[in-house]
């Protein structure tokens, strides 16, 4: 059976990837395809309650896209050729909310990953066909990459909740734009999901999402929001687990949230963003929600500040099938980063961040992030 699942995983991956081939090959002589190579390398120290030095090359991503008429293909590879880690501490063996976050940080083991890789109509009145692999649209935080965002990491409920690369799955997109004299978008996406082959699939074993996200303004003041819904069972939406590359289950999970924007080109940003999820086991239902900000300040070109408070726990409930309640730790994570910018080409990065939860001592996570983009 595993060995039947792979071989549709890999069929699926490889028609997708044919598709995107086919597509540049053809439009390659009309249209010029955008390329770029994005580097990311990281020194993370932990201090606290557990100590751990950790360098890793993260990303080296190549990414090409392009269209031609009414089509549009994208396509990312992502390189990770290594990850050195060290503990000065053994890190407890029990499980707890620290251990869940420090293996959440360390990078997986596959040496080729496959990102984004799609094909999507543009230019078509009133809607829009995406057919491929992508972010779901559980907010900006989940889809923002390395390069874009002004922190090292997506917010601690994102990477709790969809592990440390995001809500990434393969999937069927569809979204409507009424005619109206701002942006307003319906999504319908609906993802692999389960973990069971195709031919054993029911209903319940995708993922399915509905969004909407409404913006306005132009390119110097504009904001937004979103609301999304998400029920299925998707490997990318359960519990972090070592490497945080891993499945850990296959149950019902159920997401509700949003998340709203504001921009003052270039010389500040906002995003708010709360997320809750129902997670079903055979015998227990985690109620957990995060609330979420980020602060960023431009006041020059070269240099940014970024302030990103964050709760999760509001609330964080644990029923059980026989009776009864409890209510699980909450945890507060605060992060503080400084961006300095070179030639639009490069970036360094310095980043605190605290964990504290009222189940543990505190977490302190020093950074040392520096990024190259070229095209």
């Amino acid at each position: 059976m595993k060995k039947y699942q792979k071989s549709v995983r890999f069929f699926f991956k490889l028609l997708i990837s044919g598709i995107f081939i086919l597509s540049f090959s053809k439009l390659s002589h009309i249209y010029a395809i955008e390329i770029s190579l994005r580097g990311n390398s990281l020194f993370s120290a932990f201090t606290g309650k557990n100590n751990m030095f950790m360098f890793s090359i993260r990303n080296l991503e190549l990414s090409a896209s392009g269209g031609r008429g009414f089509l549009f293909a994208k396509g990312e590879l992502d390189i990770q050729p290594i990850n050195l880690s060290f503990f000065t501490d053994a890190i407890e063996k029990k499980n707890s909310e620290m251990q869940d976050f420090l293996t959440s940080q360390v990078a997986g083991r596959e040496f080729f990953r496959a990102k984004e890789v799609y094909v999507s109509t543009r230019g078509l009145p009133f809607f829009r066909i995406t057919l491929g692999r992508f972010y779901g649209a559980v907010g900006n935080a989940n889809s923002q990459k390395f390069w874009i965002r002004n922190f090292v990491e997506r917010p601690f409920t994102v990477r709790y909740f969809f592990g440390q690369n995001g809500f990434l799955d393969d999937g069927l997109e569809i979204s409507l734009f009424p005619p109206l004299p701002w942006t307003f978008e319906i999504v319908g996406q609906i993802f692999d999901g389960s973990v069971k082959s195709w031919a054993s699939k029911g209903s319940f074993d995708l993922t399915y999402l509905l969004a909407i996200r409404n913006y306005f303004g132009e390119e110097d003041i504009s904001g937004g929001f979103s609301l999304f819904w998400a029920v299925g069972k998707n490997f990318a939406s359960q519990r972090l687990v070592a490497k945080g590359t891993h499945i850990a289950s296959d149950n019902l999970s159920e997401f509700f949230g949003g998340d709203a924007s504001f921009n003052f080109q270039p010389y500040f940003s906002m995003n708010v963003g709360y997320i809750l999820r129902r997670f079903q086991s055979p015998t227990i239902l985690d109620v957990e929600a995060g609330l979420y900000s980020e602060f960023n300040v431009n006041p020059v070109r070269f240099f940014s500040v970024g302030l990103r408070p964050e709760i999760f726990g509001i609330p964080r409930i644990r029923e059980f099938e026989e009776g009864g309640s409890q209510n699980l730790p909450q945890i507060f994570e605060l992060s503080i980063s400084a961006t300095f910018s070179a030639y639009e080409i490069a970036k360094i990065r310095l980043q605190w961040t605290g964990n504290f939860s009222e189940a543990s001592l505190p977490q302190n996570i020093f950074y040392l992030q520096t990024m190259f983009e070229l095209r």
